[in-house]
């Protein structure tokens, strides 16, 4: 099994989580996961909301990477959409107090550079798997617009955004338009 995406896998969930931003929870606790303390090794308890602590963030990120290998083990078949599910205490990818599943996995998803519906075991084989995002048509009120004849001068609000941010931002769209066809 290779692991080899799990650093970024947990980079993804450390930014998701807030502990880039001082004063966050994960910062604070050095967890860059925001696991709930569960007795990991390394972890030198609970804050009062029953998120573990750790001495530094080598550590954290060492409890998170394992937590993020085990369930590769535990849940090969899992797509990203449900292990974020998961993650978040979710049996079934919803919107709820405990978070967003189908936005975090939007997230990871786009900084693992695969679909959402890619798994876990597709992502351990190392196998090579494609983004298949239909290209999202510009909606207005009177329809559709076909984007190939938009003056690209229409485009300049979206200079402010970062390449991350837009690939994010469509894979949330992406997330939304799939799970609405579906239905």
């Amino acid at each position: 099994m290779n692991f080899d995406f799990i650093p970024a896998w947990a980079n993804v969930i450390a930014q998701f989580e807030g502990f880039n931003s001082p004063g966050t929870r994960p910062a604070r606790n050095n967890n860059p996961g925001d696991l709930k303390y569960l007795g990991q090794a390394g972890a030198v308890g609970a804050d009062s909301g029953g998120f573990a602590i750790f001495p530094d963030p080598i550590t954290g990120f060492q409890a998170l990477y394992r937590q993020l290998q085990k369930y590769v083990t535990d849940f090969p078949t899992f797509t990203i959409l449900e292990i974020m599910a998961h993650y978040l205490g979710q049996v079934t990818p919803t919107v709820n107090a405990q978070g967003d599943a189908f936005t975090y996995a939007a997230a990871v998803a786009s900084g693992l550079g695969v679909d959402i519906s890619t798994t876990l075991g597709q992502l351990a084989s190392g196998a090579p798997t494609i983004v298949q995002t239909p290209p999202a048509p510009m909606v207005t009120d009177t329809g559709l617009v076909d984007t190939s004849t938009m003056d690209t001068a229409q485009l300049a609000p979206l200079a402010q955004f970062s390449t991350t941010e837009l690939i994010a931002g469509v894979a949330v769209l992406a997330a939304i338009a799939y799970f609405a066809w579906s239905r």
